[in-house]
């Protein structure tokens, strides 16, 4: 019977890379400061859809009362409260998660993508895709713009899950080169980088 792991069993496996952040307000704060909470949360949920789209993520959120998010953060709290100091202990400021740079070359003629000399496959709407953010660079481009240029229809009920979901395959592909980033309540929005050419753009003149 498959259930929820046991702190044994999770103390017999071997460690993964993780992070774990608790981050708590004083009892007395007002209801802007419990809101600015909700959206720091939200911002981070979008961060690490950016750096890390491949992560598995678990996460509890409590503004204050009786409850099991509350109980839980409560312990996450008092178990990071006495853990041994980690090397970004209070210090996350000077913590950048950086991907390895990679040259990637977008060819649309040949509609072929090569990252660091390598071909990698690319689905017709995935490519497509990468190209239209491309030819749009440092510009938010709304999931309904994409819609209607990239799959050639206007909005239906999965239209937008359908962009997110070539939009995670994308950043798994390409690695955080170019990054793709999520603006939220509009789209997204592509950073090309000098690592990344687009065929044909001028960018390989």
């Amino acid at each position: 019977m498959t259930g929820v792991p046991t702190p044994a069993t999770l103390q017999s496996r071997t460690p993964a890379p993780g992070l774990a952040l608790y981050v708590g307000l004083d009892p007395d704060a007002g209801p802007a400061e419990r809101a600015a909470l909700v959206d720091l949360a939200r911002t981070l949920e979008g961060v690490i859809a950016d750096l890390a789209p491949t992560a598995v993520t678990h996460s509890a959120l409590t503004l204050g009362g009786r409850g099991s998010h509350g109980t839980l953060v409560a312990r996450v709290r008092e178990q990071l409260a006495v853990a041994e100091p980690g090397p970004f202990n209070g210090r996350f400021g000077h913590m950048h998660a950086v991907p390895t740079p990679r040259e990637v070359i977008v060819d649309p003629k040949a509609r072929k993508v090569t990252i660091d000399g390598r071909s990698v496959p690319f689905t017709f709407k995935e490519f497509a895709l990468l190209e239209y953010l491309l030819r749009a660079p440092n510009r938010a481009v709304t999931r309904e713009e994409l819609l209607e240029s990239v799959w050639h229809k206007r909005a239906w009920r999965n239209g937008t899950r359908t962009i997110d979901v070539h939009v995670r395959r994308l950043r798994e592909k390409l690695g955080g080169y170019p990054r793709i980033v999520t603006v939220r309540g509009v789209g997204y929005r592509c950073d090309p980088t000098p690592e990344v050419v687009l065929v044909g753009s001028g960018d390989a003149d």
